[in-house]
């Protein structure tokens, strides 16, 4: 994404690029920019600073493998760092995105391979990672398996066992439950 250099305030450039891309105002931005470098001097967020971060709002739960893979999709350069775009582009689209916005980066998610296909295998990985981090038993109803399954039957629209972005976005779109549970959203779609 292009690492930004950390200043005490963020190039003017930057500010308009990150206008243009997120949901958020100018002074929005210079105020998250600032206390993303109180907290990340260097200007990068590493994985054990994003870890330690988030896994906070989960104490009793086992979240770290949801943001091991939370973090992979918000490093999207593949650094092995977030940088301040992608951390607040990231962040625009949680907090403020369409429906589509949220999708493609829940996608993206669970593209872990990032192939540009969903797998069965790395679905049920993410729906496990989601279960441990909330504490949710896995029942026969509720395993990630045949949730995945059962999923995959609704979305897979030619069978070939790989989701593509088409078909998650039009899967979830058409499904309010699949909406909620695979983009980790509350709030209602609108299309």
């Amino acid at each position: 994404m292009g690492a930004i250099l950390p200043t005490k305030s963020l190039p003017k450039e930057e500010v308009k690029k990150l206008v243009k891309k997120t949901h958020f105002s100018e002074h929005q931005i210079k105020k998250w920019y600032k206390e993303f470098i109180k907290d990340c001097p260097s200007g990068l967020l590493n994985r054990a600073t994003f870890l330690s971060m988030y896994t906070q709002f989960f104490p009793d739960g086992k979240a770290r493998p949801f943001y091991e893979h939370l973090f992979r999709t918000f490093d999207q350069d593949g650094s092995g760092n977030i940088d301040f775009t992608e951390f607040l582009t990231a962040i625009s689209i949680t907090q403020s995105g369409d429906p589509e916005e949220k999708l493609d980066l829940a996608f993206q998610l669970y593209d872990i391979d990032r192939n540009g296909t969903i797998e069965e295998s790395e679905m049920t990985q993410i729906i496990t990672a989601i279960h441990l981090m909330v504490g949710e038993v896995d029942t026969r109803e509720n395993n990630p398996g045949e949730r995945t399954r059962a999923i995959f039957q609704k979305m897979d629209a030619n069978s070939d066992k790989l989701l593509t972005k088409e078909e998650f976005i039009k899967g979830c779109l058409s499904d309010e439950h699949l909406y909620r549970l695979l983009a980790q959203s509350d709030d209602k779609k609108s299309t």
